[in-house]
């Protein structure tokens, strides 16, 4: 293979790679908040639908099933460690960015906005155990 058509394919897989990281980390901070922490069954729930897919679709022999979900556990414990190192930067990303939005605001505007906040804030702490 021709060092330029690897460089590329290099990059490529990494823009992807970098892409679904970003999705994972937006989706389990931004999207979807109150669905941190543990969740009843849903890693497992998750990957055992994966795995019955992977397994459907490619015909998986039971010694594949068996090392491609090490392979997702594994993953999934060092998505969620990134996540736990990632949370207090996003969540100083995103104090910062309501502190300016509130400063902008008139005071009736910056009361109903703070209040909205700690409602959401609220119901993201209620949906934890």
């Amino acid at each position: 293979m021709q060092p330029r058509l690897r460089a590329t394919l290099v990059i490529a897989a990494i823009a992807i790679a970098s892409a679904i990281a970003g999705a994972a980390i937006d989706r389990s901070f931004l999207v979807h908040p109150q669905r941190r922490g543990p969740r009843a069954g849903g890693e497992a729930r998750r990957r055992t639908e994966m795995l019955d897919r992977m397994s459907r679709d490619l015909t998986l022999t039971p010694v594949q099933r068996t090392g491609i979900d090490s392979i997702f556990q594994r993953t999934d414990s060092t998505l969620r460690a990134i996540r736990q190192e990632a949370e207090p930067r996003v969540r100083q990303v995103l104090e910062r960015s309501r502190a300016e939005i509130a400063a902008r605001l008139d005071a009736t505007q910056r009361e109903k906005f703070l209040k909205a906040a700690a409602e959401r804030e609220q119901k993201r702490k209620a949906g934890r155990p």
